[in-house]
C-alpha cells in the first residue's frame, strides 16, 4: 500500500518556538510601526503646510492693502493740500473747528 503523503499542521506555537523565527516577527512589527509613525507625522505635516500657506496668503493680503494705504498718506504728506486732508479726516469724525456754528437736523430722527 502507498503510503499517502500527510501535510504537516503549521502550528503558531511551532513557529514561536523558533527563535530566529520570534526575532524575524519582531523586527516586522517594529518596522510597521515606525512606518505607521512616519506616516502620521508626514500626513500633519501636510496639514501644518496647507494651513501655512493659507495664513500666508492672507498675510500677504493685508500687507498689500496696507502697502496702498502707506502709498496714499505718503502721497497726501508730500501734497500741498494736507492741510485739507487733515480737516475732511477730522470733519469725517465728527470734528469742528472753535469758532464754527454747528446745527443738528432732528427731523431725520424721527
Amino acid at each position: 500500500m502507498e503510503k499517502k503523503a500527510r501535510k504537516k499542521k503549521f502550528s503558531f506555537k511551532e513557529f514561536a518556538a523558533s527563535k530566529k523565527n520570534l526575532t524575524m516577527v519582531a523586527l516586522i512589527v517594529a518596522l510597521a510601526v515606525v512606518f505607521a509613525l512616519f506616516g502620521i507625522k508626514i500626513a500633519n505635516q501636510n496639514s501644518d503646510i496647507k494651513r501655512l500657506e493659507i495664513q500666508k496668503q492672507e498675510v500677504a493680503a493685508k500687507l498689500e492693502e496696507q502697502e496702498k494705504i502707506n502709498e496714499e498718506l505718503e502721497a497726501v504728506l508730500n501734497s500741498d493740500n494736507k492741510d485739507d486732508y487733515i480737516e475732511q479726516k477730522a470733519r469725517e469724525e465728527g470734528y469742528v473747528k472753535s469758532d464754527e456754528t454747528v446745527f443738528y437736523d432732528i427731523s431725520a430722527t424721527e
